[in-house]
């Protein structure tokens, strides 16, 4: 009779720790979480082994074991799934939350948590243009993004180089490499710092470098849409190519310091096809009224697996533009994507 007891304790232990994911159509999976990695959760079931499942497709999570949830720092206990939102309580505090799982950005095994787990992704986008006759052109643009998250820290390297020749002219190559570090504070509330160095000389820079720092706010993310928004404070280094004719009024560097506003916006449409938009306005803290837009629109289409098309247009504005340069340019790029 003692060893019946314990098994039976034993096998009610494991029951109570075993975890159930329910989806939109009814299917359910027994297993447990494995973390929470972009658009999915990764569900380990116990019949089909290692699941990637769509955050828009999930009813309802149970799980029996203390989860790490956003910026809690004490361990959480998953109650249930209402609405699709996470209801939740954690050891800190007597308050029940409530957050929306297609928001939540950090879900895992606490015990994953402590041991400092982490989850990768990246992209990787080619495009370019060859012409010979009554057009000489040679064009091509190589862009990356990698981004690596643990816990509440999200760390997103990326960086562009473009080499572009008209007319048998000596080629420009046009670069950037950047850095971001973001700690998610709260279910929507982050903060970001970020770095940025590169060169454009078609815009007259020969160098430019940036520090940011500020408060981001997630409004809203769900299967069709989602928006975010960036506010905070930039300090601006730039090194300028010398004109051949110098104005009275040209100066070789500006260093400033400026006030950041930025907006990032999605939509899914039918067939497959996702349209983006996101925009950055920078204003000088100087006397004199610098300020600067950049904006990017586009398309994108997924043509097989992890391989993607995307139409893009870039815009800038620059209401104070060095000599000889126009204070707006306007890109339009048709590439070709790979994401892992």
């Amino acid at each position: 009779m003692k060893h019946f007891v314990i098994l039976f304790g034993w096998l009610f232990a494991i029951s109570a720790q075993a975890g159930m994911i329910e989806l939109i159509n009814g299917d359910r999976l027994e297993g447990e979480l494995v973390r929470l990695d972009g658009e999915h959760v990764v569900w380990k079931s116990s019949n089909f082994g290692e699941q990637w499942i769509t955050k828009a497709k999930i009813k309802n999570i149970q799980s029996g074991r203390p989860l790490k949830i956003n910026g809690s720092k004490a361990a959480c206990q998953l109650q249930n799934m209402e609405g699709g939102d996470l209801v939740y309580q954690c050891e800190n505090s007597s308050r029940v939350r409530r957050s929306s799982l297609l928001t939540i950005k950090t879900l895992m095994p606490y015990e994953d948590y402590k041991k400092g787990a982490f989850v990768h992704r990246g992209r990787l986008n080619l495009w370019g243009a060859y012409s010979r006759g009554n057009e000489v052109r040679d064009e091509w643009n190589l862009q990356t993004e990698m981004e690596f998250r643990r816990s509440d820290f999200r760390h997103v390297v990326g960086g562009e180089f473009a080499r572009a020749s008209w007319n048998h002219a000596p080629a420009q190559d046009r670069w950037n490499s950047r850095y971001s570090l973001d700690w998610f504070l709260a279910d929507h509330w982050f903060w970001y710092n970020s770095l940025l160095a590169g060169a454009d000389p078609q815009r007259g820079m020969d160098s430019y470098r940036s520090l940011g720092s500020g408060a981001g706010y997630q409004f809203f993310e769900n299967q069709k849409s989602a928006l975010s928004l960036k506010t905070g404070a930039a300090y601006m280094d730039e090194q300028y190519i010398v004109p051949q004719h110098i104005a009275d009024e040209f100066a070789a560097e500006d260093e400033f310091m400026a006030f950041r506003l930025a907006t990032d916006f999605r939509y899914a449409m039918p067939w497959g096809v996702g349209f983006f938009h996101n925009n950055e306005v920078l204003q000088s803290t100087e006397d004199k009224p610098n300020w600067r837009l950049k904006t990017s629109t586009g398309l994108s289409s997924m043509i097989l697996k992890r391989i993607y098309s995307e139409f893009k247009v870039d815009y800038w504005l620059d209401n104070e533009p060095q000599p000889t340069r126009k204070s707006a340019d306007t890109r339009m790029s048709l590439g070709v994507s790979y994401k892992w």
